[in-house]
């Protein structure tokens, strides 16, 4: 049996995706990038923003017509549209035959299997409650998707900012972390697969292990991944400003295999639209901690140091 899956949104939900992947081959399913070969089809969904979410639906509605058509047998939604808008989707769209919410992937081979059989079931879980858990047991293979020679590693589910404009906690859940053993072993993992380059995700990675440990552990779980042998770099995602400690930038600087690079989430460089966005920074905030970063972390000269302007 093939299955088309398209994966669309954000790189975690990428890794969601590859996870799902390796359950469905465990379970004897085959992977094909035609929709004319394809028995079924899987579309991982986003709804962060609209163009996100339009995307996804136009993407349904095209897969609903290979339904409609006998072309496919089975049409599965996953992912932050088919969790925000379950009831919608199954009144326009009722060519999906399942719906698989985000803290339930786990379960895509039997939404599937049902799916085929011509039963109808759809698999949500209640996020607020639900524990990060990925199968890495050694019998659990994830089918990597970006070439080999990098791949994603995430961290952490979920997020307690509640900023403004942000739907990814009534999608995802609240912050839960992964334990550091079961990361360091997927990265090890990923490394055998051929990874050099690690990068770490998560809605907010800077604040990794609080929920678990009662404190901040990233640079804990980065000193962890630079002692695995093969691994030559390692990248940070989603770091948002005020979460970001002397400690993280010290093992930054330290570290060699840790790239002097974050991705940042500032947003915007107004006091009046940041307060109103929930954010947790005003301009001089951001603007003395990316100078900090660049003073302790690159070495920059005077004359190559380029200004910072947020306008």
């Amino acid at each position: 049996m093939k299955i088309l899956f398209i994966s669309l949104g954000c790189d975690k939900n990428l890794v969601d995706t590859e996870m799902m992947l390796g359950t469905l081959v465990q379970r004897g399913f085959s992977i094909t990038d035609d929709e004319t070969q394809a028995q079924a089809v899987v579309v991982n969904t986003c709804c962060f923003i609209n163009d996100a979410k339009q995307e996804s639906i136009n993407t349904l509605l095209e897969m609903a017509e290979l339904r409609k058509s006998g072309g496919i047998k089975a049409l599965i939604a996953a992912g932050c549209l088919a969790q925000r808008y379950r009831d919608e989707i199954q009144i326009e769209i009722p060519e999906v035959d399942a719906i698989v919410g985000t803290t339930a992937i786990d379960a895509i081979a039997d939404a599937l299997e049902e799916a085929l059989a011509g039963r109808h079931q759809n698999y949500l879980k209640d996020i607020s409650h639900m524990p990060a858990v990925y199968d890495r047991s050694a019998q659990h293979q994830r089918i990597v998707t970006t070439g080999g020679h990098y791949a994603y590693l995430k961290i952490a589910e979920g997020c307690d900012k509640h900023c403004s404009y942000c739907i990814i906690p009534k999608v995802r859940g609240h912050y839960r972390s992964l334990p550091i053993e079961e990361l360091v072993l997927e990265a090890e993992r990923l490394v055998a697969f051929g990874a050099k380059e690690i990068i770490l995700v998560a809605q907010e990675t800077t604040l990794y292990g609080m929920d678990l440990y009662g404190e901040k552990r990233l640079p804990e779980l980065l000193n962890r991944l630079c002692a695995i042998s093969g691994v030559y770099w390692i990248r940070i995602l989603y770091c948002y400003p005020e979460e970001i400690t002397d400690e993280l930038i010290k093992t930054i600087r330290t570290q060699e295999k840790v790239c002097s690079y974050l991705d940042i989430p500032i947003q915007h460089a107004s006091d009046r639209i940041l307060k109103r966005m929930g954010r947790r920074t005003d301009r001089r905030e951001l603007t003395d901690m990316i100078t900090k970063l660049r003073e302790q972390t690159v070495s920059y000269t005077p004359l190559t140091l380029p200004t910072i302007r947020l306008v």
